[in-house]
C-alpha cells in the first residue's frame, strides 16, 4: 500500500511539473523546393552531426538513406539552405511489382559509435542497420516478438525511430495499436483510443524497456476517402524524455477540405509504469500511463485558399541556438508530388523551438 501511494505521489508530482511546461515557438514551414529539392516520400530524419541528416523515403528502389545538409540561422533557428548530397542505397534491395523497396523505410536513426544507420521497415517490421554507404551490415536491433509483420494492422507497423547517445537508447512504437491491444481509431472503429508500446533497446540492439502509450481521441465521424491517425516520429532526448509526435491525416473525398493535424506531446518514460509484451493494454491503469505535456499543436489544410497540407513524418533535434536553446526539425511526406499543378502537394521542413 504505501509503495503504491508513493508511485501515485510521484505521477503526480510528475504531472504538475510536466503541465508548466511552456509551449514550444513554432517558426512555420518552407516548402523543399525553395532549394531545388525534388519531390519524395520523406518519412524520416536523424541528424548525423555537422549540419548532416540522413532522410529516408518509403518508395524508394532501394532500401537506404539520402544525405541532406540543412544550415540553420544560429539566432533565429530558420532554415537558411538544404542541400542534397546524395543517395545512399542498398546494391541489392529487394523490391515489389512497382519497384519500391519491400522494406517501406519510415525511419532513421545515427548510431555514432558504429558510424552506422539504423532503418525501420514498415513492410518487414525490422529495424536494420547499414553503413554509410547504405549498405546493410547485417546487424538489427533485437526486436520483440509482439511486433512482428503478422502481428500489426496493415500500414500501421513501424514508423518512428529514434536514438540518444546521451542515454545510450533506441526508441521506436507501432503507429497505431496493435491487435493484441484494441482496434486503431478510424472509420472502422471511430471513437476509439490509440493504445501504443513504447520499445527502447541498448547499445548491444537488445531490448530494454516498454512502456504503454495513450493518444488523444481523433474524430469519430465525417472521415474522408483517406484517414491516417498514428505516431509516425519520436525524438529521444539527451534527458531521457520524448517528443512524441502525434498526427491526424484526413483527406476528403473530393480533395478539397483535406486537413491535416499535428500534436507533439513530451512525456518522461521513467514517469510510467514498465510493461512487458504480455501486459493487456485495454487493462492497465490510466496513472500507469506517461504523463503528456502538449508543446505544439497545427493544422495544414488543401482548400481553394489554404494549400499548406503537410504530412508531417519525420522529426529529430536541429541545431542549438546561440541563446541556447533546442531546436526541433519535421519533414513531411507529399507522397512524390502528389496532385496536379497548384493543387499539388509539396515537402516541407518545419522548425520548432523546444522551451
Amino acid at each position: 500500500m504505501r509503495h503504491s501511494l508513493f508511485l501515485s505521489l510521484c505521477l503526480l508530482m510528475g504531472g504538475s511539473f510536466m503541465a508548466a511546461a511552456q509551449q514550444a515557438v513554432d517558426l512555420g514551414q518552407v516548402s523543399l523546393s525553395k532549394w531545388k529539392i525534388g519531390t519524395g516520400n520523406y518519412s524520416g530524419i536523424a541528424p548525423m552531426g555537422d549540419g548532416r541528416y540522413a532522410v529516408v523515403s518509403d518508395k524508394e528502389p532501394a532500401d537506404g538513406f539520402f544525405v541532406f545538409r540543412i544550415d540553420q540561422n544560429a539566432t533565429t533557428g530558420q532554415v537558411a539552405s538544404v542541400y542534397l548530397e546524395g543517395f545512399y542505397g542498398n546494391s541489392r534491395p529487394q523490391t515489389d511489382a512497382q519497384g519500391h523497396s519491400v522494406r517501406d523505410c519510415e525511419g532513421v536513426a545515427y548510431f555514432p559509435s558504429a558510424r552506422t544507420v539504423f532503418i525501420s521497415g514498415e513492410g518487414d517490421q525490422k529495424i536494420l542497420e547499414y553503413d554509410l554507404k547504405g549498405q546493410p551490415t547485417g546487424r538489427q536491433l533485437n526486436v520483440p516478438a509482439i511486433f512482428g509483420r503478422e502481428r500489426i494492422v496493415d500500414n500501421y507497423g513501424f514508423e518512428a525511430l529514434s536514438y540518444s547517445p546521451e542515454t545510450h537508447r533506441f526508441w521506436t512504437t507501432t503507429e497505431s495499436t496493435l491487435p493484441a491491444d484494441g482496434y486503431a481509431s478510424g472509420p472502422l472503429h471511430p471513437g476509439e483510443q490509440n493504445l501504443l508500446r513504447l520499445q527502447s533497446f541498448d547499445d548491444n540492439l537488445q531490448p530494454v524497456a516498454q512502456y504503454p502509450y495513450r493518444m488523444d481521441r481523433g474524430k469519430s465521424e465525417d472521415f474522408g476517402k483517406i484517414y491516417a491517425f498514428g505516431v509516425p516520429a519520436l525524438t529521444a532526448l539527451p534527458d531521457g524524455r520524448l517528443l512524441v509526435l502525434e498526427r491526424e491525416a484526413d483527406v476528403s473525398n473530393g480533395y478539397m477540405s483535406s486537413e491535416v493535424i499535428c500534436k507533439l506531446f513530451i512525456i518522461n518514460p521513467r514517469e510510467s509504469w514498465q510493461i512487458d509484451s504480455s501486459a493487456d493494454l485495454r487493462n492497465i491503469d490510466s496513472n500507469r500511463f506517461p504523463v503528456k505535456t502538449l508543446l505544439a499543436r497545427w493544422v495544414t489544410k488543401l482548400t481553394l485558399f489554404n494549400l499548406s497540407f503537410a504530412n508531417y513524418e519525420g522529426m529529430c533535434l536541429g541545431r542549438v541556438l546561440n541563446d541556447g536553446r533546442q531546436t526541433l526539425l519535421l519533414i513531411s511526406d507529399s507522397q512524390g508530388g502528389f496532385g496536379v499543378g497548384p493543387v499539388s502537394l509539396k515537402d516541407y521542413i518545419r522548425v520548432l523551438i523546444l522551451p
